[in-house]
């Protein structure tokens, strides 16, 4: 039953006051779309007349510009090109508009952009349906094709981009080349826009010519991995059919999830911000108070010694890979003084490298590059323990000690979290909370 509906059937006695404002909301559409219409004719006239350049026209500055250095007025121009600013260039082919337009088949200017897309999800489809046919599936499956749409994100070598449409010809000019070539079937191959660079040759206001050598590099060096991802689909998909408790649908018309943020607005609710409402029935609950000291008081699980891969897995991991070569060979954390191989942690098969640096700022730290993640563990720890039980105004964990201070708790071991000497925690937290107050 849909909110309004249940509104009026179990009544209110604001109810009229409801109305009213449902009326207004009603209204403020109206408004609204004046408002929008209003707002599209004023921003035409400023990409007009040069003072707005996110936005693009067949009649702006550069409109103009393209105009005139082809000798043609007539454009064929689509949504991207109106949509992206003046001043875009593709990141592909490093052209900007200008340099992208040229003369079509036709006589007309061409202004067109694309959006650049993996095909392995059109490949996830039709190895779905050939394993109907080989394996004579008679029975329909509900929730096959489910699976199949989830995954082909996953199953991606890019996420989409947008680029200029030479670029996007590019990709299948260079498959057709490759099909000559070696006889390979690449239906469902696409080449990155990382790839396309090195084999195109741009030209302005011309489509981009291939450098075939280059492209077949490329193309010898990928080519196994596409048909093993081939292979994957293809097994990926003879479990979407051949089972069928792989993924739960819903009804069309069911929202799993109705809340206020996720249906629509019908009414005076339409005004209300899901945000603020939350945030003003809080003020008169009652949370739960978290017990702020188990940092201190609780014994810590020793981390497991990492396995020999474990550099590999951290520069696999973007963040803990920066981490890992800002910090240097020899690196040591400078208040428990475990070395940079001592700080790796392993939990639950997991490898992780963090460091954090503290403020520039910072009187207490000055001279540090940064600490290890279980040094700042405790330091976050003990702001949050100082903030909700002594109420302490402090802006930064590296607030809370400084160096010397933080390591006379600690009792640190290769690996793992820091054990606390509680004793002396408790002491620092006593003379903390005076100062921060």
């Amino acid at each position: 039953m849909r909110f309004f509906d249940f509104y009026k059937a179990h009544g209110s006695s604001n109810l009229s006051d409801f109305d009213i404002l449902t009326r207004g909301y009603d209204n403020s559409r109206e408004v609204e779309q004046a408002r929008k219409e209003k707002a599209l004719e004023v921003a035409l006239e400023c990409v007009k007349d040069g003072t707005l350049t996110s936005i693009d026209s067949i009649e702006s500055p550069l409109s103009k510009k393209i105009k005139e250095f082809h000798g043609r007025d007539t454009f064929e121009i689509n949504s991207h090109w109106i949509e992206m600013s003046q001043l875009w260039f593709c990141p592909c082919c490093e052209r900007d508009k200008f340099g992208i337009s040229r003369v079509g088949n036709k006589g007309q200017v061409l202004a067109k952009l694309v959006v650049h897309h993996d095909h392995i999800a059109d490949a996830l489809k039709a190895a779905f349906n050939k394993v109907f046919v080989e394996f004579s599936v008679s029975k329909p499956t509900l929730t096959g094709l489910s699976l199949v749409d989830r995954l082909a994100e996953g199953f991606a070598t890019y996420s989409p981009v947008l680029v200029c449409e030479d670029c996007n010809n590019a990709d299948a000019k260079a498959k057709r080349a490759i099909a000559d070539r070696y006889g390979s079937n690449l239906k469902y191959h696409s080449f990155s826009i990382m790839q396309i660079t090195r084999f195109i040759v741009p030209r302005e206001h011309s489509p981009h010519d291939i450098n075939e050598e280059e492209l077949f590099s490329i193309w010898l060096a990928c080519r196994e991995d596409y048909k093993s991802r081939m292979k994957l689909i293809y097994e990926v998909a003879k479990v979407a059919v051949l089972t069928d408790c792989w993924f739960e649908g819903y009804p069309a018309d069911f929202n799993p999830i109705p809340t206020l943020s996720n249906r629509k607005f019908y009414g005076g609710l339409g005004w209300v911000s899901p945000e603020a409402l939350s945030a003003e029935v809080k003020k008169q609950a009652m949370p739960t108070k978290p017990n702020m000291k188990r940092w201190r008081t609780e014994p810590r699980k020793k981390g497991a010694q990492p396995p020999e891969s474990y550099l590999s897995l951290i520069l696999s991991l973007p963040g803990c890979r920066g981490m890992w070569e800002s910090a240097g060979e020899k690196w040591v954390c400078p208040v428990c003084c475990r070395s940079k191989y001592e700080t790796v942690e392993y939990f639950d098969k997991e490898v992780s490298f963090i460091t954090h640096s503290p403020p520039r700022q910072s009187p207490k730290w000055r001279g540090v590059e940064c600490v290890c993640k279980s040094c700042f563990r405790v330091m976050t720890a003990m702001m949050k323990e100082l903030r909700s039980e002594f109420d302490a105004v402090i802006s930064s964990a590296f607030d809370c000690v400084g160096p010397v201070e933080l390591k006379s708790m600690i009792i640190a071991s290769p690996h793992s979290q820091h054990r606390i000497d509680n004793k002396v925690a408790i002491e620092l937290l006593d003379r903390k909370r005076n100062a921060f107050r």
